[in-house]
């Protein structure tokens, strides 16, 4: 009988003896892959928002998300309610501008 993506997803977590640094993502099956992606870019998210992008329920979403805190990729945030956990992921995909002033390089180069 074949696994489902669930299990596998379980197994491949409780396989790990390291915490997951970014070029660790690619190695995951689908939907995990996915959906560490999509947290990582987001940053902050909820367990529903994380539940909806594994296609897993929420009891199995959030027994992937406690793995994921042990394993140091998220973290539970203060705006946890009981009926609602809400996550930050320790590795940001979000960049900001660099708001440097013109050196004016190409002038001198011309």
């Amino acid at each position: 009988m074949s696994e489902t993506s669930y299990e596998i997803a379980i197994k491949e977590l409780e396989a790990r003896t390291e915490d997951i640094r970014p070029s660790d993502v690619v190695l995951f099956s689908e939907p995990l892959r996915s959906a560490l992606n999509y947290a990582i870019r987001l940053g902050r998210f909820s367990l529903t928002e994380f539940a909806e992008k594994l296609e897993f329920t929420r009891e199995e979403a959030k027994k992937v998300a406690d793995l994921l805190v042990k394993l140091n990729l998220f973290e539970i945030t203060q705006f946890s309610i009981p009926d609602e956990f809400h996550y930050q992921c320790r590795i940001s995909g979000g960049t900001r501008p660099i708001n440097r002033e013109p050196s004016g390089i190409w002038k001198k180069i011309e």
